[in-house]
């Protein structure tokens, strides 16, 4: 009987063992896709936008959503500007894409979702 006692407590062990292991993988999953993420933003942002910051903040929406091959979101283009040197958060993006809008240099496809014209 105490085989099997020791087996159980062998067993519970490496449960205990492999499910620790299970969570310090799954945290260094989460923050290798956090640090691609970032990395992808700031890639995009040196390498496509590098004028952006010269531009005013329309012309740059304007340019950000010609060099995107889908539509933006007003965070999605706000976090595209900031990334390339213009500090922009959404409802400053809002904003701007209004009177693009009314200038017909930006087109609404959805909800939130815009694109160059």
């Amino acid at each position: 009987m105490s085989t099997y006692r020791d087996d159980l407590a062998r067993v519970e062990k490496e449960i205990f063992d492999v499910e620790r292991e299970r969570n310090r993988l799954t945290a260094r999953l989460e923050g290798l896709k956090a640090e691609r993420d970032a990395l992808e933003k700031l890639n995009a942002g040196t390498d496509d936008h590098r004028s952006i910051a010269d531009l005013t903040k329309a012309d740059a929406i304007v340019k950000i959503l010609k060099e995107s091959p889908t539509p933006m979101s007003l965070g999605e283009i706000a976090d595209a500007m900031t990334a390339a040197g213009k500090k922009t958060n959404k409802n400053g993006a809002s904003v701007y894409i209004d009177g693009l809008l009314k200038s017909g240099r930006v087109v609404r496809v959805s909800r939130n979702q815009y694109r160059a014209a």
